[in-house]
């Protein structure tokens, strides 16, 4: 090397070693703060700030002291201040900090978004937004669509939080960041949780876990492992749902976090209370409360107190619960109500205003052109009055030719009337099993008949009345008939009898008039909760209208025969049909549940898988016992190998 070069190099090295140590001590403590590693980006942010004011370099000084504050606020929730964070805002604007200017603006929306003030949440996220798309910087825009979404969900407003939830995960999946598509499966899930189906909320959830175990970032990994407990908490699985619970309560603990500790707690006091473990699910929701008054949220807040409200209720001390429930109500107001939704919805598409007035301009254009074209077609009919004489005339002289016709008509008639009697026996085929339509036809009545053995299955949608006010009542028929084929479908497959639907419920019977028993409605009912499950499933098919099922099946004796005289129907009676309703009703979401006496006959049926659910009580009938069915070559879900193989071991 030359002497002036070398010389150049020993004098400015220490300075170039100092820039590269002093980003890298920056870098990795907003890594550490992302992966909720706080303590380690306090400590990587003070040794930056020394580093920094050392070799007098101020924008590092504002970096690092912008890190520290953010990093000591979340270990420290009690501390939480967004004037801090405000204060320090003027000086990375006028250094041009972009990036460190999005991210103050995208924590204050976090802060307010936790004490509730919606208003503020999105002001700073509007922020934040305008900076990212400035800077053309994609891993930040979508991180504003993900916080949007779940601002949404906080008011309810699931389209909304559905469509931002979507655009973020497409952003990242061209991206390829896999700690934000590892978050953006999880808010897509969340919001899966409050729609239904179930099923999809655990698939993605399931997905979001992958990704976590390959960041090996324990903090997205508990909070994973609490999503899945509490799916399959609502599900009815409450051994999973608890081994998955525990694995995240120690994950959280071993963290430190006490917004992840309350909602872990607030998840096993409800799986506690289904479980009929009163003072475990009072325990819980006791540590939920206090983990929550630590970390300042409101929403968790309100959550523990619900969850202590109904623990209260349920060890018979209303008055405790009656108190539970009003600072529960109290804070439910400070989270959502409607100026809040509307503020929300105004600030963000204010765009839509502009957009409105245009349409409507077009279409006040297009309603000044038909009553343009309504007023020519006026004229027109004017002009053409004495056309209509002529017309008149050439009618007559069309009957004329008609009388000619008739006596063909008359012949063809017969044929007509053959062929709508072969119609009308079709039809009453349709509605009848053959030897009834048959003994109608003859007697002109049918008598009801005693069958020994039938097995009866009966399917039901899970919050049918919830999904329902969302759609219109098109759209329900349209849905409803969609599925209701496919269902007539496979009963016709399986030579069952379609007894009725009731609404949302469908009855079908097997071993009514021919010889398929009850192999071939446990095959059936496998295989509308598959239609179901893979419909589900179908990205193509809007959230709204994919529903939960419960099946119910239950074999012996029964009534049958028709009911009426007009508009008549055949129908089944007596305590076999009851009981396979209370199956289905006692039954856990996308499940099969089969009575004791179906379990008998086919318990050594090799190609039937079963689980006992032990005895369970039933409205009217005591404790039944019961268990859920399914097809043996059924695979496990892919999140229970996840989890059991590469998680829980």
């Amino acid at each position: 090397m030359k002497p002036r070069l070398l010389l150049v190099f020993l004098i400015f090295h220490p300075f170039f070693s100092w820039c590269q140590d002093l980003d890298s001590l920056l870098s990795s403590s907003y890594e550490a703060y992302s992966n909720f590693k706080l303590e380690k980006s306090i400590s990587l942010a003070e040794e930056a700030l020394v580093l920094s004011k050392n070799s007098g370099n101020k924008i590092g000084e504002i970096q690092a002291l912008f890190y520290r504050e953010i990093s000591s606020q979340q270990l420290n929730p009690s501390s939480l201040d967004p004037k801090r964070i405000e204060s320090m805002i003027p000086e990375m604007e006028s250094n041009k900090l972009n990036l460190l200017e999005a991210r103050a603006y995208n924590f204050l929306a976090s802060l307010y978004g936790r004490f509730g003030d919606v208003e503020k949440a999105i002001e700073n996220h509007l922020k934040a937004r305008d900076i990212f798309q400035d800077m053309n910087n994609r891993g930040g825009i979508s991180m504003i669509h993900t916080n949007l979404s779940m601002l949404y969900y906080d008011q309810y407003d699931f389209t909304n939080a559905f469509y931002h939830a979507r655009k973020s995960l497409e952003m990242d999946l061209l991206s390829e960041d896999s700690r934000q598509i590892q978050i953006s499966y999880n808010n897509l899930a969340t919001i899966f949780e409050q729609t239904g189906p179930i099923d999809s909320a655990i698939y993605y959830h399931s997905l979001a876990l992958e990704k976590a175990v390959e960041l090996n970032n324990p903090y997205a990994i508990g909070l994973s492992l609490n999503n899945l407990g509490n799916n399959h908490s609502h599900k009815g699985d409450l051994g999973l749902a608890e081994e998955l619970l525990i694995k995240s309560l120690n994950i959280r603990d071993s963290l430190g976090y006490t917004l992840g500790l309350a909602y872990t707690h607030n998840c096993l006091s409800t799986l506690y209370q289904k479980a009929h473990k009163l003072n475990k699910a009072n325990y819980h929701a006791k540590k939920s409360l206090e983990n929550a008054e630590k970390s300042a949220e409101v929403k968790i807040l309100r959550m523990a107190y619900e969850r202590l409200a109904e623990v209260a209720e349920l060890r018979g001390d209303y008055r405790a619960g009656l108190g539970y429930m009003k600072k529960g109500a109290f804070l439910m107001d400070s989270i959502t109500n409607e100026s809040k939704a509307r503020e929300l919805t105004q600030q963000i598409l204010n765009y839509e205003f502009k957009k409105k007035k245009l349409i409507d301009s077009l279409k006040n254009l297009q309603e000044k052109n038909d009553r343009e074209i309504f007023f020519n077609d006026l004229l027109g009919i004017e002009r053409n009055r004495k056309t209509l004489y002529l017309i008149s005339g050439i009618f007559f002289l069309i009957i004329a030719i008609g009388l000619y016709h008739r006596s063909r008509f008359i012949k063809k008639s017969s044929q007509i009337i053959e062929k709508e009697k072969e119609r009308s026996d079709e039809l009453l085929l349709n509605i009848l099993p053959p030897n009834v339509a048959e003994e109608l036809k003859k007697k002109g009545y049918s008598e009801a008949r005693n069958f020994e053995e039938v097995t009866v299955i009966f399917t039901d949608f899970a919050d049918f009345t919830k999904k329902a006010q969302h759609l219109s009542a098109t759209e329900l028929v349209f849905e409803l008939n969609i599925c209701f084929k496919a269902f007539d479908q496979i009963i016709g497959e399986f030579r069952l009898e379609k007894i009725k639907t009731i609404g949302d419920a469908y009855l079908a019977a097997g071993g009514l008039h021919n010889e398929s028993g009850v192999i071939e409605v446990i095959s059936a009912a496998i295989k509308i909760k598959d239609f179901i499950t893979k419909r589900n499933f179908d990205p193509r098919i809007p959230s709204k209208v994919k529903f939960d099922m419960r099946i119910g099946i239950n074999n012996g004796p029964l009534v049958a025969g028709i009911v009426g005289s007009k508009k008549f129907q055949y129908d089944i009676w007596g305590d076999t049909v009851n009981t396979a309703q209370r199956m289905e009703a006692s039954c856990g979401l996308n499940k099969i549940n089969i009575s004791e006496n179906t379990y008998n006959l086919i318990k050594n049926y090799p190609d039937f898988r079963f689980e006992s659910r032990g005895p369970i009580p039933v409205k009217g009938k005591g404790l039944l016992n019961m268990w859920y069915v399914e097809s043996s070559k059924y695979q496990l879900q892919k999140f229970q190998d996840t989890t059991k193989t590469r998680v829980l071991t």
